[in-house]
């Protein structure tokens, strides 16, 4: 909506994009949830045949992911915390936040530690993994460690290395790994989505293909080098909104089942509804359904969707929030989500 004097007011969030679903996004750093209290919920499987799932690269494509839970299907939640909260803070001093993954139906914890810098990515430092590790350490990468960098876009390939060392404690006995990781990493398609219970989205398909050498240094024997082909589609406000991952000892081989299938279905980054701008008095005045189930609201804008760079501009509590005039720039762009 073009308002006097010449500025643009254009409602957008992160899960809709203005301008249509078939177009290329940009994935900025900031498009992934990293506020404490900003979580994510997703079904989890393996097994899966994925013949039907990947498509070709390019596009635009639709990715029906939709389906309800299936059989055999757990359900596991992402929580941004602290780097303190899975008690290793101490050892991940550069983290800003961490990733900490629960699963529901066993209610075991495991944590990813990460910071990141706009134009620069994300920095992963390191995991702490209780539940398919037990009696192990926390594992420290020994460089810096950028997984995801700042723009991403459709074309785009980098590669990234990192080592960590890894105590095994099962009581009786210690053990030293040393691992070797390697990835190789390809935006191959774009397009649409669809997700359960939120619905069609627009995302960006990336294929990395990661090497996995481990050294067991208490025994002076390297273990069975792992390959994995690992696709994962990035939607803003969410992150990885879909995962698939196959495993395999056998370098090049190409396996038809998943070894995890994850599916997001419910996000605490959710647009406000009934959103209506109107020019009162020389002013922006943002308007929209109030929430029963907030505890605030966060009004963010942006100069340019291209960049997606954007600023947080207030977080009012209740469903309205006004702009005094502009001055510059000469357009203006702003979306509204909910707190949880």
């Amino acid at each position: 909506m073009k308002t006097r004097p010449q500025i643009l007011l254009v409602l957008c969030w992160p899960l809709l994009m203005c301008g249509g679903s078939n177009a290329q996004i940009v994935f900025r750093t900031a498009d992934l949830p990293h506020l404490l209290g900003e979580y994510h919920r997703g079904y989890a499987g393996s097994n899966i045949d994925i013949s039907g799932l990947i498509g070709p690269p390019g596009g635009p494509q639709r990715w029906d992911f939709s389906q309800s839970q299936a059989a055999g299907e757990s359900i596991q939640r992402t929580d941004i915390v602290s780097p303190n909260d899975g008690g290793n803070g101490d050892v991940f001093t550069n983290a800003t936040y961490a990733e900490r993954l629960t699963r529901e139906d066993t209610s075991g914890q495991s944590w990813e530690y990460f910071s990141f810098a706009i134009n620069q990515g994300r920095s992963f430092y390191g995991f702490y993994d209780p539940v398919d590790d037990p009696g192990a350490s926390a594992s420290v990468f020994e460089s810096t460690n950028v997984d995801l960098p700042d723009p991403i876009q459709f074309g785009q390939s980098w590669n990234r290395a990192v080592d960590w060392l890894m105590t095994i404690d099962l009581g009786f006995v210690q053990y030293q790994i040393a691992t070797h990781f390697t990835a190789s990493t390809t935006v191959d398609a774009y397009g649409t989505v669809v997700l359960p219970q939120i619905g069609e989205v627009p995302a960006l398909r990336v294929q990395e293909f990661q090497t996995y050498e481990p050294f067991d240094l208490t025994d002076g024997i390297p273990l069975p080098t792992e390959y994995s082909t690992n696709y994962f589609w990035l939607v803003r406000g969410i992150g990885k909104a879909v995962e698939i991952d196959s495993v395999t000892y056998v370098p090049s081989q190409s396996l038809p089942f998943t070894n995890t299938f994850f599916r997001v279905f419910e996000t605490s980054y959710r647009a406000a509804t009934g959103v209506q701008i109107l020019l009162q008095n020389g002013q922006a005045v943002l308007n929209w359904n109030q929430a029963t189930n907030a505890s605030g609201y966060r009004v963010e804008s942006t100069t340019n969707l291209a960049t997606t760079n954007w600023k947080l501009v207030s977080q009012p509590v209740t469903n309205t929030w006004s702009a005094g005039p502009p001055t510059a720039p000469a357009q203006q762009f702003f979306r509204v989500t909910l707190l949880p």
